[in-house]
């Protein structure tokens, strides 16, 4: 029986994670998330009373994924190249499996910012922010890259990491209206790490 239930709910977190997706949690209603795991309404509300607990949890699992190898990447003694390419790669794996978290993020941000924080500071990313930091600042002593503000280098990454995914659907149409624009999502980490290094190194 345990086992059934667990399966069960991968098949709901699964079939949340598609309709989540593609609708964002707005859009998406619990109906179309119980037909799409395969199970009737009544057993997808024994499992999450509302739509809202099913989102948060779907949400609690990315941002573990997206925050937890963010931490080990920045906490690592890679060299700082290697290490913004392996963040950018990380950043744009993640967004492309949920591209619904930048949005729910810039909402929480809003509402329930001392959350998220807490999510951030257990899974480690502020220490290893302040590691990746003094590596910047290293490197620029040593002159290995140009005089940049730690904290804008990697508000620059973030932000080319995640604005093409919010703007997914507009820059679809008006930039790549012949291509699938999610392949070209999987070719832009290695893009944005060289279009980063290349802005920074000396």
């Amino acid at each position: 029986m345990r086992e059934k239930s667990e399966e069960t709910q991968k098949q709901i977190l699964d079939a949340a994670k598609k309709i989540f997706a593609s609708k964002g949690l707005a859009g998406a209603r619990m109906q179309e998330i119980a037909d799409e795991a395969g199970i009737n309404k009544a057993l997808l509300h024994y499992y999450y009373r509302n739509k809202e607990k099913l989102f948060e949890q779907v949400f609690e699992e990315a941002i573990h994924k997206l925050l937890g190898p963010v931490a080990s990447f920045m906490a690592d003694d890679s060299e700082l190249f290697t290490k913004i390419r392996n963040l950018c790669h990380h950043y744009y794996a993640v967004l492309i499996e949920y591209p619904f978290i930048p949005i729910f993020v810039l909402n929480e941000a809003s509402v329930n910012p001392d959350r998220f924080l807490r999510l951030m500071k257990f899974e480690g990313v502020m220490e290893a922010k302040d590691k990746t930091t003094k590596q910047i600042e290293q490197s620029i002593n040593d002159g290995k890259i140009r005089p940049i503000d730690p904290r804008e280098l990697l508000w620059n990454i973030l932000s080319l990491c995640i604005f093409p995914i919010i703007s997914r659907p507009v820059a679809g149409k008006l930039l790549y209206p012949d291509v699938e624009v999610s392949e070209v999502l999987k070719e832009r980490a290695d893009k944005v790490a060289d279009f980063v290094i290349q802005s920074i190194k000396i």
